[in-house]
C-alpha cells in the first residue's frame, strides 16, 4: 500500500500539492475524453433545414345527408433534412487548454529548479528557445508588435527559477510551484487586459504549438516501456511467492502485446487493409500514462539521485501528463487529425520500437533471475548487462526508423497540424483570404486530411463557390472520411440539381457509417421528392432508430405518408404514432388531423411564437395547421396571427388566411367574410382559392344566392358542385341538374347520381342555428340569444328573434346594429328588412323605415308583408301624428 500510495510518506505541504496535482491532471483527462468522444463534432454541427410543402386537406364540409360537399385548401407539411455546418473553432477550448497547459509548465519549472546545475541549465535554455519561437509578439500586448511580452516572461520565469534553484534551495516544491503558477497567472491577466488580439489565447495556442507538440510526444516516449514494465510485474508479482518462473507467461503477453502494436502500425500505414477494430492508440497511451506514475519512481529511484522523484520526478511526470492531455484535448476540440495522428503515430511506433528492445533488455538482464522464480519487477530497473539508457536510445532510433519507413509523414503531419491552427486563426478573425493559404500549406504537407480539406470547403461556402466546395468535400473523403462532409457534399450536389449524384453521395455515406440517422434521414428525403415511397419509408424508419434526434425523421414520416396514403391508412398512423414533443412534428400531425377531418381540441405550443416573432418554416407551418384544425374550438389565432403577419410580411398573406378560419368558426363571423369578399374582387393566384372559401362559407351560412354568385366564378368541378347545391337548396333543383349533368357529361358518374338524389330528397344541411332557434325560442335570454347570433349573424329568424327582444328591453341600437350586420349579406331575406323598418321607426327615421317596407313588399310574400303591415302603419301614424301636434 506504500508502493501504491507513495505520497502518503511526504510532507503535508508535498501531499496537498500531490492531491492538486492529481485533481488538475483528471480535469485534464476528462477534457481529453470529453473532445475525443467526437473531434469533428466540436467544430462542425448538424443544421436542421426545414422545407415547406402543400398538400390538400378538407376542412371546411358541408353534410347533406350521406353526401357531403368539401372544397380542397391547402394544408401545410413541414419536411426536415441535416446539413452540416461549416467549420467553426469554439475558442473556450483554447481557454480550457491554457489551465491545464499553465499549470503543467509550472509543475515543470518549479521540478527544474530543484535538479542540479547542469539539468536546469539545459531545460530553462530549451524553455527560452521555445518561447522565441512562441512569436509572443503576435499577442500585439499594449499595441504592438514588439518583444515586451517575450522579455518580461524569460526575465520573471528565468529569475524566479534562478532565484529558486541558486539562493534557496531550502525551500519546498510546494512553495516553488505556488511562485511559478503566480508568474503564470500574472502573464495570462498581462495578455488578457493587455493584448489588442481578437482572439489572444486562440493566438497564443497556435504560435506555440512547437513547445507543446515537444513536450507531448517527450511524454508520449518516456511512457512507451511502462506497459511492458507492467507485464513484467503482472507475470512475477504472484508468482515468485509460489515458487514459479513468469517467464513464460511475460515472453507470450509481451509478444501479443507487440504483435497488437504491429498490427496497429501496419493498418495505420495502411501495409494492411483488415477490416478488424483494434485498441484505440489512446487507451494505450492513456494505459501507459497511468502506469507510469508509479513507474517512473522506480526509474528515478535508479537514477542515483539525478532525478529525485519526490522532489522533481514526480513533478516532471505529472507536468508532462498534464501537458499532454491538455494538448491532446485541445487537438481534439479543433479537429485537428493530422496533429492527432501524429500522436497516434508517436504512441503506437514509440511503444513497438521501445517495446521490443525492452523485451531484449528485460530477457539479456533478467534471464537468470527469471530462471530463479524470483520477483523481478523489484530489480527491474537495475541492469546486470545491458543499461536502460542504452535501451532507451535504440529505442528512439527505432522510432526514426519507423517514422523514415513512413517518409517521415508523421513530421509532415504535425507541420500541417501546425498550419491548420494557423488557418483556425484568421478564419477566426474573418481573415478569409489568409486562412485560405495556410490552409493549402497545410495540404502541400498532407493533402488528404480531413481538417485542411473541410475547412477550405467551409470558406469556399462562406464566399458562395460551390464548385470549390464540393472539390474540397471530396478530398476530405479520400482518408478520413466523415458522414458531415458527406452530407455537405450531397447538398451542394442537390442545389446544383445533381439528383443522382447526391444519391449516389448518401449511398456510399451510408455504406461507410451505416448506423448515421443524418445520412439515412437525408436519403429518405431525396426518395421521397422523386416520389419512392417505399424506399423513402425504409430510410427513414432506420433513421429514427439511429439518428441522434429521432424526431425529425418521425417528422419526415408524417409528412411522406400524409402525402401518400389513404383515408384508412391515415387513421392508422394517427392511432401508432408516438406523439412527439416537437414543434415541426406536431405541425405535421395537425395536418394529418386535417386530412382524416378530425377536429379534436389540442393544446396551443407557446413555442411556435419565437420572442422577436420571426417565423420559422416549422413555426409557420404549425400555426397555419393549428389555425385551421382548432377553428372551432380556439380563437387565439383570430388575433395572433394578423400580428405575426404584420412581422413578417412575405408570409402575410398565408397568416391572414388561416386567420379567418377561427374568426368564422368561433369568432366573428361577418369580419371574416367582410375581408374575404375584399380579397376576392382582386385578381391575383389565390382568387380562385378565396372565392372557394367564401363561397363555401356562405353556403354553411344558408346564404345560398351570394353562394351562387360567389362560386360561379370558381372554376373546376369544386364550383360547379358548389353552385348546384346552392341551387338546389335555394329551391332550384332543375338548375341543379343542369350543372351536374353537364359536368358529368356522357359517362355516368356514381358519385353525382348519389348527389342528384340526395338533393331531390330535400336533405337539408344540419346547422348549429337551428338548434339555438329553438332554444331562445323557448326561453330568450341574452346568453342564449348572444350564443345563436354568433352562430350565424345572418339567419333572418335568429336575427329577427334578438332584434324583437332587445326593442323589448329599449336596447334599439344594439337590435339596428345586428339586423344592419345580417343585411350586409342577406339582404333579400324580409323578416330583416321588416326588423330595419320597424327599428327605423323606433328612432324616428321615416326615410329609412319606407326604404325598409319596400323591400319587405319587394323581397316578402303578400300574406307576409300584409302582416308587417298591421304593425308598421299604426307605428307609423303614430309618429306622423305627434310630429304634426308639435
Amino acid at each position: 500500500m506504500n508502493d501504491l500510495l507513495f505520497w502518503k510518506v511526504w510532507s503535508p505541504s508535498e501531499q496537498r500539492m500531490t492531491v492538486a496535482a492529481f485533481l488538475v491532471l483528471v480535469l485534464g483527462l476528462i477534457f481529453l475524453v470529453v473532445q475525443c468522444i467526437d473531434p469533428l463534432g466540436n467544430v462542425v454541427r448538424w443544421n436542421v433545414v426545414s422545407e415547406l410543402s402543400e398538400t390538400s386537406a378538407v376542412v371546411d364540409v358541408l353534410q347533406l345527408g350521406q353526401w357531403q360537399y368539401g372544397i380542397s385548401t391547402p394544408t401545410h407539411l413541414v419536411t426536415e433534412s441535416f446539413m452540416s455546418s461549416v467549420m467553426e473553432i469554439n475558442t473556450v477550448t483554447a481557454y480550457l487548454f491554457w489551465i491545464g497547459a499553465l499549470v503543467g509548465l509550472s509543475l515543470i519549472l518549479a521540478a527544474l529548479t530543484t535538479m542540479p546545475r547542469f539539468w536546469y541549465l539545459a531545460g530553462m535554455i530549451l524553455f527560452i528557445l521555445f518561447l522565441a519561437f512562441a512569436r509572443l509578439e503576435t499577442l500585439r500586448v499594449f499595441g504592438a508588435e514588439n518583444r515586451f511580452l517575450f522579455i518580461t516572461a524569460t526575465i520573471l520565469y528565468g529569475g524566479v527559477t534562478y532565484y529558486l534553484h541558486a539562493f534557496r534551495p531550502d525551500l519546498g516544491i510546494a512553495i516553488r510551484i505556488s511562485g511559478i503558477i503566480g508568474i503564470s497567472i500574472l502573464l495570462a491577466a498581462l495578455v488578457a487586459f493587455g493584448s489588442t488580439s481578437p482572439v489572444p489565447a486562440l493566438t497564443a495556442a497556435v504560435y506555440s504549438f512547437p513547445l507543446w507538440l515537444v513536450a507531448t510526444s517527450l511524454f508520449l516516449l518516456v511512457s512507451a516501456t511502462e506497459i511492458m514494465a507492467g507485464l513484467v510485474w503482472l507475470s512475477t508479482s504472484g508468482q515468485a511467492g509460489k515458487g514459479r518462473s513468469g517467464l513464460v507467461q511475460f515472453i507470450v503477453i509481451s509478444v501479443l502485446y507487440l504483435v497488437l502494436l504491429l498490427l496497429i502500425y501496419l493498418q495505420n500505414t495502411r501495409r494492411i487493409d483488415w477490416n478488424v477494430t483494434l485498441i484505440n492508440p489512446f487507451y494505450l497511451a492513456l494505459a501507459s500514462g497511468i502506469l507510469g506514475i508509479w513507474g517512473f519512481k522506480k526509474r528515478a529511484d535508479s537514477t542515483e539521485g539525478v532525478i529525485p522523484f519526490r522532489s522533481a520526478g514526480f513533478w516532471l511526470y505529472i507536468g508532462l501528463f498534464i501537458i499532454a492531455a491538455s494538448f491532446g484535448g485541445f487537438m481534439a476540440g479543433t479537429a485537428n487529425d493530422p496533429v492527432l495522428e501524429t500522436l497516434e503515430d508517436v504512441t503506437v511506433q514509440g511503444q513497438l520500437a521501445m517495446g521490443v528492445l525492452f523485451l531484449f533488455y528485460v530477457l539479456v538482464n533478467f534471464y537468470e533471475v527469471f530462471q530463479q522464480k524470483l520477483a523481478v519487477h523489484k530489480v527491474l530497473y537495475k541492469p546486470l548487462r545491458f543499461g536502460l539508457t542504452q535501451t532507451r536510445l535504440f529505442g528512439f532510433a527505432g522510432v526514426v526508423v519507423l517514422f523514415s519507413v513512413q517518409r517521415l509523414l508523421p513530421v509532415n503531419q504535425a507541420i500541417a497540424g501546425y498550419f491548420n491552427g494557423l488557418g483556425d486563426l484568421h478564419s477566426q478573425t474573418e481573415e478569409y483570404t489568409l486562412a485560405e493559404q495556410y490552409y493549402k500549406l497545410a495540404l502541400q504537407q498532407e493533402f488528404q486530411n480531413h481538417k485542411s480539406n473541410y475547412a477550405l470547403a467551409s470558406l469556399a461556402l462562406k464566399q458562395g463557390d460551390r464548385n470549390a466546395a464540393a472539390f474540397y468535400f471530396r478530398q476530405a473523403l479520400l482518408k478520413n472520411p466523415s458522414p458531415q462532409a458527406y452530407a455537405g457534399l450531397s447538398g451542394i450536389l442537390v442545389q446544383e440539381n445533381l439528383f443522382f449524384d447526391a444519391v449516389y453521395s448518401l449511398q456510399e455515406g451510408i455504406r461507410r457509417f451505416p448506423a448515421n440517422g443524418e445520412l439515412l434521414n437525408n436519403l429518405g428525403m431525396l426518395y421521397s421528392k422523386t416520389n419512392v415511397a417505399d424506399s423513402a419509408y425504409y430510410y427513414l424508419d432506420l433513421a429514427k432508430t439511429n439518428a441522434i434526434r429521432p424526431e425529425i425523421p418521425a417528422t419526415n414520416l408524417l409528412a411522406i405518408l400524409a402525402k401518400s396514403t389513404d383515408s384508412g391508412l391515415l387513421d392508422s398512423l394517427a392511432t401508432d404514432s408516438e406523439k412527439q414533443n416537437y414543434l415541426s412534428w406536431q405541425a405535421n400531425w395537425l395536418a394529418v388531423q386535417n386530412l382524416r377531418q378530425h377536429f379534436a381540441k389540442e393544446a396551443f405550443n407557446g413555442e411556435a411564437v419565437p420572442k422577436d416573432s420571426l417565423l420559422s418554416v416549422s413555426s409557420l407551418v404549425y400555426l397555419l395547421n393549428y389555425a385551421t384544425n382548432q377553428a372551432r374550438f380556439d380563437t387565439l389565432p383570430a388575433s395572433l396571427l394578423p400580428k405575426l403577419a404584420a412581422k413578417n410580411p412575405m408570409l402575410s398573406q398565408d397568416l391572414s388566411l388561416a386567420a379567418l378560419y377561427p374568426d368564422f368558426y368561433s369568432g366573428n363571423k361577418l369580419k371574416a367574410l367582410e375581408i374575404l369578399t375584399s380579397w376576392t374582387a382582386e385578381e391575383g393566384e389565390q382568387s380562385n382559392l378565396y372565392r372557394k372559401i367564401l363561397g363555401h362559407w356562405l353556403l354553411q351560412l344558408g346564404l345560398y344566392d351570394r353562394a351562387i354568385e360567389t362560386l360561379s366564378g370558381v372554376e373546376g368541378v369544386e364550383g360547379t358542385i358548389g353552385m348546384a347545391v346552392a341551387n338546389a337548396l335555394s329551391g332550384k333543383k332543375e338548375v341543379a341538374v343542369v350543372l351536374l349533368d353537364k359536368m358529368q357529361g356522357q359517362e355516368q358518374n356514381a358519385a353525382v347520381e348519389q348527389l342528384k338524389q340526395t338533393l331531390f330528397s330535400g336533405a337539408k344541411p344540419k346547422s348549429a342555428a337551428d338548434s339555438l332557434f329553438a332554444l331562445i325560442s323557448k326561453s330568450p335570454s341574452v346568453p342564449n340569444l348572444e350564443k345563436a347570433v354568433s352562430a350565424n349573424p345572418f339567419d333572418a329568424r335568429i336575427v329577427s328573434a334578438a332584434s324583437d327582444f332587445y326593442r323589448s328591453k329599449k336596447q334599439v341600437k344594439r337590435a339596428y346594429q345586428l339586423v344592419l350586420d345580417a343585411l350586409r349579406y342577406n339582404e333579400y331575406a324580409p323578416e330583416l328588412w321588416e326588423q330595419y323598418a320597424l327599428l327605423n321607426l323606433d328612432q324616428g327615421l321615416l326615410g329609412q323605415a319606407a326604404e325598409g317596407e319596400e323591400k319587405v313588399k319587394q323581397y316578402g310574400l303578400p300574406a307576409g308583408y300584409q302582416r308587417f303591415l298591421t304593425r308598421y302603419q299604426p307605428m307609423r301614424a303614430l309618429i306622423e301624428k305627434q310630429r304634426a301636434e308639435f
